[in-house]
């Protein structure tokens, strides 16, 4: 079973003082900050570049100053993030108001693409089923963002993303492919479903003995997808010998069920994939189920990128 815990956060910022890509310009005739909207002007407070101290508390973020001679002042510069009354830079939360139940994997209907499937399904490769590799239609669980707070942005560095975390329960994350698609088209696969093949491993504490016409969520753990996780992509760690944590087992073959510790990981693919995908448009978490007769559940889901690619962070993301 899984529970699907979904929080998405976007974060980023400008650098430099005077020009900048991100920041076309720096100034404007009002003395207002000019970015890809335009001039943001407010005539009551001094905007002159005084290159006495850094932003970054609570005076320096609300005296309507430049103090860090970058372009920015106060909320707008992400030096500022999350300061006295300034919001975090660039953040944007989807919290589900319930559970949501992931797909059960269930399937037989064969296909070659995407146009055989019904509705929302797609069409996927099952390896290491009975009878040898298949295609057959998946319903995904996909959930999409429209970014417009980066400006003419690319991402160029994997350092541009931080993370991408869900909180989420599932009683077999053998079962599970789950995927960053850039605005692009380009993907990175997070988890990788490497055949049906394989021994049961939980996410989170999942409800493994409820009844399958009606499932009820476990309790969700926080697994986070990031360049500069110490572990390697999940079930390569698993199948590498990576120690376990333990969740309650309620099926009677011993008392607990080992659990995927909660944490950073690697991604399965190569977060070069993303390079060149512009930061504004649409980033699209994909969760597909592609064994039978094991769920889960998504509580929230998150995504952080760089604060030093956003814009002008008193500005929205999406």
């Amino acid at each position: 079973m899984g529970a699907r815990s979904l929080a998405f956060f976007a974060v980023l910022s400008l650098a430099a003082c005077g020009s900048d890509r991100r920041v076309p310009g720096g100034r404007g005739s009002d003395g207002g900050i000019v970015t890809d909207g335009g001039s943001f002007s407010r005539p009551d407070v001094d905007r002159s570049c005084t290159p006495s101290g850094a932003e970054g508390t609570p005076e320096t973020c609300g005296d309507g100053i430049d103090n860090d001679c970058n372009g920015l002042f106060d909320c707008s510069d992400y030096a500022c993030s999350g300061i006295g009354g300034c919001p975090e830079c660039g953040t944007v939360e989807t919290p589900l108001g319930s559970p949501l139940a992931l797909p059960d994997g269930v399937g037989n209907i064969r296909c070659t693409t995407d146009a055989d499937c019904p509705g929302e399904q797609h069409c996927f490769t099952i390896d290491g089923a009975i009878g040898g590799t298949r295609q057959e239609c998946r319903e995904s669980y996909r959930s999409t963002l429209n970014f417009i707070g980066f400006g003419s942005a690319v991402f160029d560095s994997v350092s541009d993303i931080q993370s991408l975390c869900v909180t989420m329960e599932h009683s077999w994350v053998r079962d599970l492919e789950i995927t960053l698609e850039a605005p692009n088209g380009a993907r990175v696969r997070l988890q990788r479903f490497l055949g049906q093949e394989g021994g049961e491993i939980y996410l989170g504490q999942a409800n493994d003995c409820d009844d399958s016409a009606t499932p009820v969520p476990g309790t969700g753990a926080r697994y986070c997808w990031t360049p500069t996780a110490s572990r390697p992509a999940m079930l390569e760690y698993a199948n590498g010998g990576g120690a376990m944590d333990s969740a309650p087992n309620c099926s009677g073959f011993g008392s607990d069920a080992d659990m995927m510790p909660p944490g950073d990981y690697n991604a399965a693919d190569d977060w070069s994939a993303l390079i060149g995908t512009p930061l504004n448009g649409e980033w699209t978490l994909s969760v597909t189920d592609l064994w039978p007769s094991d769920n889960g559940y998504i509580f929230d889901w998150s995504i952080s990128f760089d604060p030093s690619t956003v814009a002008d962070c008193s500005s929205p993301l999406i």
